[in-house]
């Protein structure tokens, strides 16, 4: 689905710049199902047993299956990771917009038009960050839910006539919380099922979105440099790996 930047390597210097999907719709009916059915709306999904989405090195401009609101429904659509202003002739610009101040979205040309009618919600099992301690490389960093369930991203979304299936979508992000602000000062806008609900229905406040009480707590760990490479896609790319020399000296390993 989609296209990779031609390079093989990504440089990324946002947060975040890649992440994992690895989920089917029996995961999306576990964490959603009755959040949605209290929220008075409907949930309609594919109906296949595969996996939506199984990739574990998703990068900029890939296409996603990402929820949104439609008709009073909730709705997968596959869009491009990489928002494309309607405005926009220029398909490029996707790789630079993945992600969406949540502090200045409402000032953002590109995003301002967007916050109350096309909201939506990027699901994923985890995301990729790098951090670099003094003078030493970069080290990557797998971040998931300390529960261990979906990641359910706050994203905005908007049709592109220059782009394929015509979707595109950005993630939006906030100040890190105490989970990961030792390792990165920002980090993805993420809910449980019922306040992810609320943004998709345009009932949340912006304020909500850096509101860290009702966002579910993270955890981290190192994981191999392999996945510096984009072409690198496999299902270990995700086990956590042990490097002394790497570690950060503070009680929990700074990820971001």
């Amino acid at each position: 689905m989609g296209s990779n930047p031609a390079s093989p390597t990504i440089t990324v210097k946002t947060m975040c710049g890649r992440f994992v999907g690895a989920y089917r719709v029996a995961d999306l009916l576990e964490e959603l199902g009755e959040a949605v059915e209290d929220a008075g709306l409907v949930l309609r999904l594919p109906d296949t047993e595969e996996y939506l989405l199984r990739s574990f090195n998703v990068a900029p401009t890939t296409a996603v299956p990402v929820l949104m609101q439609r008709n009073g429904a909730i709705e997968l659509e596959i869009m491009q990771w990489g928002l494309v202003p309607s405005w926009s002739t220029d398909p490029r610009v996707g790789a630079k917009m993945i992600n969406a101040r949540a502090e200045t979205l409402t000032e953002k040309v590109s995003f301002k038009n967007l916050v109350r009618s096309h909201r939506c919600i990027i699901p994923m099992s985890g995301f990729y960050e790098w951090h670099r301690e003094g003078e030493r490389p970069k080290v990557p960093f797998y971040v998931t839910r300390s529960d261990h369930k979906l990641l359910l991203a706050a994203g905005l979304w908007t049709m592109s006539a220059v782009v394929d299936n015509g979707y595109t979508c950005a993630m939006v992000t906030r100040e890190s919380g105490d989970d990961l602000a030792s390792i990165h000062h920002r980090s993805p806008a993420h809910f449980p099922a019922e306040q992810a609900c609320e943004w998709l229905s345009s009932d949340m406040e912006l304020g909500e979105l850096c509101d860290e009480s009702v966002q579910p707590k993270l955890s981290f760990h190192e994981v191999s440099t392999d996945v510096n490479s984009v072409r690198n896609n496999r299902a270990d790319l995700i086990v956590e790996t042990a490097n002394e020399a790497l570690e950060p000296k503070s009680e929990h390993p700074r990820l971001f």
